[in-house]
């Protein structure tokens, strides 16, 4: 993958602007100094990547949280963690949890903020995949006991469900006049899988942009994309009275059996939740937004 040099440049002068923002330059002078001979864009990203955390004393927990230094770093880090491989992002990772993991405390606030920023698809820097290394550093970890890791063992095997690149599970939805079907028996090059509650603000915005978006009703028009909406709750009757509202296009189903909740076949943390199958139902885009969609479709 290549680098460019100005995207390392952006990175400098944003955070000197946040510095005079908040009225200190402490994030930059907690920056790794990147050696001279260093002149190729990848190594001074994974050079920065690998040595951010350097200069931060993770046993003095009143230097990391005031001014919201920690916090504030951790989100600068995150970003940093797009400029570099997969195998330098975990071992980084890992030695960011290690050094955490000289005082309990650190430990237990660098895990909130993984939950925090990497778990909520509300967060500007959600990106579960990149939560998946942080979580298997708290479960290993000897600070925490078995109680204590029962929520990140739990949030680790939920975003191992239909990770981006997998075939996403089957399941048997139901359609208003009571036919069934499955997913992997939906036959197109795209299936947007769509899990809503009609009776949701969020759905109703959203289902009012897939419906007037040019490039999905191309794209439905050409029989190139099959969108499935379905229902996981269980007040049908409300369910039905919202069919007029769903164009005919489009499979409008519930779950009549309740499994995909019951059986946690699907991690469903809120409504709405998209997923993007391609023709053999590989994930594309997982728990993804209307925007990340549009921009996929609008490359392709």
């Amino acid at each position: 993958r290549k680098y460019s040099i100005w995207l390392l440049l952006s990175y400098i002068i944003v955070l000197s602007c946040n510095a005079q923002q908040q009225g200190t330059d402490m994030l930059l002078k907690m920056m790794p100094e990147i050696p001279d001979e260093m002149k190729e864009p990848s190594q001074r990203a994974n050079y920065l990547v690998m040595h951010f955390w350097d200069k931060y004393d993770f046993n003095d927990m009143s230097s990391l949280i005031k001014d919201n230094l920690l916090e504030r770093s951790y989100v600068d880090y995150l970003d940093l963690l797009s400029l570099v491989s997969e195998e330098t992002r975990e071992h980084s990772i890992d030695l960011l949890m290690k050094k955490a993991e000289k005082k309990k405390e650190t430990f237990l606030f660098i895990s909130q903020l993984n939950e925090q920023y990497l778990y909520n698809p509300d967060s500007p820097v959600y990106d579960a995949e990149k939560y998946i290394p942080f979580l298997q550093r708290e479960i290993k970890s000897s600070l925490l006991d078995e109680t204590e890791k029962i929520r990140p063992e739990f949030l680790l095997e939920n975003i191992m469900k239909n990770r981006t690149g997998q075939i996403a599970n089957d399941f048997t939805y139901t359609l208003e006049n009571g036919q069934t079907g499955t997913l992997h028996a939906i036959k197109t090059d795209y299936t947007l899988l769509y899990f809503n509650d009609p009776e949701c603000e969020d759905c109703l915005m959203l289902t009012k942009k897939l419906a007037e978006s040019p490039v999905i009703n191309g794209l439905i028009r050409q029989e190139k994309l099959k969108i499935l909406a379905i229902y996981l709750n269980d007040d049908i009757a409300s369910w039905k009275e919202h069919a007029s509202t769903i164009l005919d296009s489009w499979v409008y189903s519930y779950d009549a059996g309740q499994k995909i909740n019951m059986e946690g076949i699907y991690n469903i943390k809120g409504f709405p939740t998209i997923y993007l199958l391609d023709k053999d139902k590989k994930v594309l885009l997982k728990d993804t937004t209307f925007e990340k969609l549009d921009n996929y479709f609008s490359q392709q």
